[in-house]
């Protein structure tokens, strides 16, 4: 050392060089385990060094985070799981097709973490191929990917990756779990035929891990029941709740799942002993509330009335009602009730119990569907119609669209309601018969009564809604100063952010409504119901005069109301008596055809002929019932009406037809010559031979006289007349026939063919935006549509002294030939001194031209103070009268009108 250096300085500068060599040495350590790292993370090199980096990686980083988001894929599922406990459950809890994708992001990411795993740690030889036995992880990578597709219900493309993966990794035991995925995979789709060999593999291999073993069953369980095979399904899933091994058997909770089923299918096979036995093994082994309680329940169904206790059942039930956590399962508990109730033949008290169940189901429209369906069926038995209707109406209103038997309940329903349809209007054409009988004062005594019962019940639903606003307003200000101290304390819990409040809101709609679609008119199931006036769009809805009339009394509280709906007069009584023979005669069809139900069928048939001796269906009755009694066996009655009509319409179908059992195959042999002729004929036609096609034509009248083919006979006939006579030919032709065949299938080529012959004629008027040229029709043009719903339309003066005494006669019109239809009758200012009067509607154009023909020709109408002559008629399509109202110029539609109506109004059937 120096001796001018002082010692501790050179102390300082020793330590000082030794940190900067450590510092040096740990920088370069490091750079030299970089180095060593990123020459491991090659794939091209398959050394224990480079296979322990990609091995521990593909581990850790991906397959382990890859399960990760598939376990919280499965938890998602599992919890937002709604079991049907009603039909069998499935083996496994999978997401349906619509819900599948709430739980998207899981898989996606289980599968992205896989895919890099796979795309960056795949160890590869030279040639860039795949050592398989290199990597531990990949296989595991691969199968998760499978999974993830499988839970997404993406099953091809899971199937394409879990078959990689057992064929790629044939050394890897993991194999066996790919091979599972892809049985379960194969069930799934319903693809049986592939699921089974690959069973049978996994159930043959004595290397069978004991994890894949364990979830063979559920697979194998899975395969018989999609297949139907139950009692296979019920042999595996026994063999399945007996695993019990802490090890290598199956979970509790999936054997208590298994279990379940297995009831349910020992249920299906009327097997109730076992049945009974496998709902108590489920509820041993301590599932999930939910479970334990439909076991319960099932328990409680499969009593033996007449052995069981089942008054000691019965009051557990109840007891089970008294229980806070049973709140949301009352209904189904009152369901229980009302079955035990049924065996017992206690049908009235089984009627209780249905309706609680149905008025306490909030959550579960399976069970309230199911309580009002029982309810149905129960009335539908005693034959009480109306009121079954009643319930199936309820019952459709609830029940999911996806219920296997939804079509059959729906079917029925409708049945119902036409059945229930023609019960009221005999019912309803009797009561206005017999008031119209009485004398002036007694019918007058008994409208003022009906009148009372109709405020009486107006004033009841005023008192309602009164009280219900009242209890709102009092829940209302209850609320607004609950908010108001949550707000002042920072809470904020209005009411729909409170998720506690707004749950009991739902409830309690549901309560009262089912689940009812969020749309216009929801209160309705019946949408074809809503008002005229409902229609945003209606021309007259800002009608000042129609605003006014509203303020006016409630019709439905004068006796001129009733008075006019009375048939007085002795054709509108006729009316009535005909609207009473179609409803009983369709009344017999329908308990008859659709119903079954012989004896009510007779009953209306009889009643039918008794009531009108002389009526448009007695031989059809006559028939009918024949066929009724000797379906019945009641050979004295079926050959009472074989001798009426054998008497009185011998010669009549029905009469041939019991003469000769053999006249419908006659007939229907007959039919078969004659659609041979006919496709003869137009064979001709097609081949342009019109003098051969014209003669058969003629011929097939001669040989088969009129039968449902004669129309298109003489459309054929027609058609050669214009081809081997020329235009003028053809078009008086095709307007005999438009005259002759109205409603004929080919009338409205027929009406192409004739305007089409006015296109030529006249190319001037149909230039441009003509209304008939459809390819350069404007917005702005009348269009031409026979088939949809029209008007009657009556443009007249604007004076309140001719317009309102023609609208009334017009009424009295309606009540008088048209009662058994419904008519509004409008009217609205038009362009500057006049009225435009509306008569709607009608289905076709048709129609509407019959209506306005009668109604011009009625010589009562314009008999007094009313003169034809002030008055323009017209019929219009509901599609050009906005265009009409628009346009607010009656002779614009005039030309069209008179062109293209013109047809019909040749028509003389009209």
């Amino acid at each position: 050392m120096h001796p001018c250096i002082p010692k501790k300085y050179t102390i300082f500068v020793g330590s000082t060089l030794l940190l900067i060599v450590k510092t040096k040495c740990f920088i370069f350590l490091t750079l030299l385990t970089v180095a060593i790292l990123f020459q491991n993370c090659t794939t091209k090199k398959n050394t224990f060094v480079h296979r322990g980096y990609h091995n521990l990686t593909a581990r850790f980083n991906g397959y382990y985070w890859s399960n990760e988001a598939i376990n919280d894929g499965i938890y998602k599922i599992e919890k937002n799981n709604k079991e049907n406990y009603d039909k069998v459950l499935p083996v496994y809890i999978l997401p349906t097709n619509e819900n599948a994708k709430t739980t998207f992001p899981e898989f996606d990411k289980a599968i992205k973490k896989a895919s890099l795993v796979i795309q960056r740690h795949t160890i590869r030889d030279k040639s860039d191929n795949e050592i398989a036995s290199a990597g531990k992880w990949i296989d595991n990578n691969w199968i998760n990917i499978g999974i993830s597709h499988f839970y997404k219900r993406e099953f091809f493309s899971g199937i394409e990756a879990l078959d990689y993966a057992s064929r790629t990794y044939v050394k890897s035991k993991d194999k066996y779990e790919a091979l599972l995925w892809q049985a379960k995979s194969f069930n799934e789709i319903g693809a049986v035929s592939q699921s089974e060999p690959i069973i049978g593999l996994l159930a043959n291999d004595k290397k069978l891990p004991n994890k894949i073993k364990s979830a063979l069953y559920a697979v194998k369980a899975d395969y018989f029941i999609k297949r139907g095979l139950n009692k296979e399904a019920v042999q595996v899933l026994t063999d399945a709740v007996n695993q019990k091994n802490l090890f290598t058997g199956i979970k509790k909770k999936e054997r208590a799942r298994y279990a379940f089923i297995a009831a349910q299918l020992f249920e299906q096979e009327r097997n109730y002993k076992r049945a009974r036995l496998f709902y108590e093994k489920a509820i041993d082994l301590k599932p999930e509330y939910d479970m334990v309680f439909y076991a319960t329940i099932k328990l409680s169904r499969l009593v033996d009335v007449k052995n069981a206790n089942v008054e000691k059942v019965k009051a557990k039930l109840l007891k089970m009602t008294k229980d806070y956590k049973n709140i949301d399962y009352l209904d189904v508990i009152y369901y229980t009730l009302g079955e035990i109730e049924e065996k017992e033949k206690n049908i009235e008290q089984a009627i209780v119990y249905y309706k609680k169940s149905a008025k306490s189901s909030v959550t579960n429209p399976n069970q309230k569907a199911l309580s009002y369906l029982r309810l149905g069926e129960i009335h539908f038995d005693k034959t009480d119609y109306t009121a079954s209707g009643s319930y199936y109406d309820s019952t459709v209103a609830v029940l999911p669209k996806d219920h296997p038997d939804y079509s059959n309940i729906s079917n029925r329903r409708k049945t119902l309601e036409v059945l229930v349809g023609y019960i009221k209007t005999i019912q309803h054409e009797d009561s206005v018969q017999k008031i119209a009988r009485m004398s002036e004062a007694d019918r007058n005594k008994a409208i003022d009564n009906m009148i009372a019962r109709f405020e009486d019940e107006e004033q009841r639903k005023k008192d309602e809604l009164e009280n219900a606003q009242a209890q709102n307003q009092l829940a209302s200000n209850t609320n607004t100063s609950a908010a108001s101290n949550n707000l002042n304390t920072g809470g904020g819990a209005w009411y729909f952010y409170n998720q506690t409040t707004l749950s009991f809101g739902i409830a309690d709609f549901a309560k009262k409504w089912g689940n009812r679609k969020l749309e216009d008119n929801w209160r309705r199931s019946q949408k074809s119901l809503v008002a005229e006036a409902d229609n945003p769009n209606d021309i007259n809805a800002n009608n000042p005069k129609n605003n006014a009339n509203a303020k006016n009394k409630d019709p439905r509280k004068t006796r001129e109301f009733y008075l006019k709906r009375m048939p007085l007069s002795d054709s509108l009584m006729k009316v009535s008596d005909n609207k009473i023979i179609e409803a009983d005669y369709l009344l017999g069809a329908t308990y008859k055809e659709d119903l079954n139900n012989n004896k009510k069928s007779i009953a209306a048939f009889e009643d039918l002929n008794k009531r009108y001796a002389e009526n448009k269906y007695k031989l059809n009755c006559y028939y009918q019932l024949y066929r009724i009694y000797l379906a019945d066996k009641n050979q004295p009655q079926s050959d009472f009406y074989k001798d009426k009509l054998l008497s009185e319409y011998p010669n009549s179908e029905y009469s041939k037809l019991i003469k000769n059992p053999k006249y419908a195959e006659e007939r229907n042999a007959s039919r078969s010559e004659v659609e041979k002729f006919y496709v003869s004929t137009y064979d001709n036609y097609s081949s342009e031979n019109y003098t051969g096609a014209l003669q058969q034509c003629v011929d097939a009248n001669d040989k088969y006289g009129r039968t449902e083919f004669t129309p298109k006979f003489e459309f054929i006939h027609s058609m050669c007349l214009g081809k081997l006579h020329g235009i003028d030919t053809l078009e008086s032709a095709m307007k005999q026939f438009t005259i002759l065949y109205p409603k004929s299938e080919l009338t409205p080529k027929a009406n192409e063919i004739l305007l089409a012959i006015k296109k030529q004629r006249n190319p001037s008027m149909f230039s441009g935006t003509g209304i008939n040229n459809p390819n350069k029709m404007s917005a702005d043009t009348f269009k031409i549509n026979f088939d949809i719903e029209h008007i009657v339309l009556i443009i007249a003066p604007d004076d309140p002294k001719i317009v309102n005494p023609f609208k009334q006669a017009i009424d009295e019109f309606n009540r008088q030939y048209y009662s058994n239809k419904e008519f509004s009758i409008t009217d609205n200012l038009f362009a500057s001194a006049q009225q435009m009067i509306l008569v709607k509607s009608f289905p076709n154009a048709q129609e509407s031209h019959g209506y306005l023909d009668n109604l011009k020709n009625d010589s009562k109408i314009y008999s007094g103070s009313i003169k034809k002559e002030v008055f323009s008629f017209y019929i219009i399509s509901t599609e050009n009268l906005p265009l009409f109202y628009k346009k607010a110029n009656g002779n614009s539609y005039r030309l069209f009108f008179d062109e293209a109506y013109k047809t019909i109004f040749n028509n003389p059937n009209k």
